[in-house]
């Protein structure tokens, strides 16, 4: 049983003198993996490689342990595709136009008007399936477009910013549907994004690109909490006392909330629990590493590579 969604090995991608990616090395779990990187990082260039859009300049790839050389319309047949382009056939029903997607992957006439049916009923759509597309709203297009990439029943599905241009409410409910996929349906899933809450949100494994190469990947739990230098603490009772002892003790201290971060010195789990001892008033109610926001290691991340390059 393969456990890996895509590999390459020294995939780039040139446009004239431009270099879209750059020798390229890397693999993508069988999981929910979220895809990250500034403008012109070369996210879309990936993709588009991975579905045969596109062919790569140099370089090598497999998407589900099939080699794209001579498996790329098994691939086409295994993965599912939501664009971040909304499809321009307004008078097109949803029912329709999901069918017809259905069909393009593979489906029996018969077969894929079911599944177009039952996927637009497990977006949200089914009210508002036979309705032309001209009248949806941009969160029922994303939900259709969720539809037609679900439709036949893909093994790998890659979602290209798919809560772009949605209200509070509709992002919710789309960070909702993609995480059942998951947790629920068990599909693999990568969701390339510029809204790094919405990765965090769903996703558990991160790989990010910047000016065309391979910056990081790895968990999204060890992303943040890599080389954290503060140790967290939360406690009943007077925390400003708190934090002034504990400064006493020349530890460098500081208040966020209802939490105390200390900077990380040898034993310093030991000296917060003798002080804690001291004073009967206070008692502890976390004790741990701080975790930084996916937003905090994009940007750590990425600057780091600015300034080496």
């Amino acid at each position: 049983m393969v456990d890996i969604a895509f590999s390459t090995a020294g995939l780039s991608k040139r446009y004239g003198l431009t270099t879209a990616l750059d020798d390229i090395d890397t693999e993508a779990p069988l999981r929910s993996v979220g895809l990250l990187g500034p403008n012109g990082a070369g996210k879309t260039t990936l993709i588009r490689i991975l579905l045969g859009i596109i062919t790569p300049s140099s370089g090598s790839f497999n998407v589900l342990g099939l080699d794209a050389k001579d498996s790329m319309n098994e691939i086409r047949d295994r993965v599912g595709y939501s664009p971040e382009f909304s499809p321009m056939i307004p008078d097109v029903s949803a029912m329709k136009y999901v069918a017809f997607m259905g069909r393009l992957s593979g489906l029996r006439g018969v077969e894929a008007s079911q599944r177009a049916h039952d996927t637009l009923h497990y977006v949200g759509l089914g009210e508002e399936r036979y309705r032309p597309l001209r009248e949806f709203s941009t969160g029922m297009m994303q939900k259709c477009k969720l539809a037609a990439a679900l439709v036949h029943d893909p093994d790998f599905i890659i979602l290209d910013e798919p809560t772009d241009g949605l209200d509070p409410k509709g992002r919710k409910q789309m960070l909702n549907l993609i995480k059942r996929l998951y947790t629920e349906e068990e599909k693999s899933i990568m969701v390339s994004s510029h809204l790094l809450f919405d990765v965090e949100k769903v996703c558990d494994y991160v790989l990010v690109l910047g000016q065309g190469k391979l910056i990081s990947a790895g968990n999204i739990s060890d992303l943040l909490l890599a080389d954290s230098e503060v140790l967290r603490i939360r406690v009943k009772g007077d925390i400003k006392l708190f934090a002034e002892h504990l400064r006493s003790r020349n530890l460098e201290v500081t208040i966020e909330n209802s939490f105390v971060d200390i900077t990380r010195v040898e034993n310093v789990e030991m000296i917060v629990l003798e002080e804690i001892h001291k004073d009967p008033e206070i008692s502890i109610r976390y004790m741990g590493r701080k975790s930084k926001s996916l937003e905090d290691v994009f940007v750590s991340i990425v600057d780091g590579r600015s300034d080496m390059e």
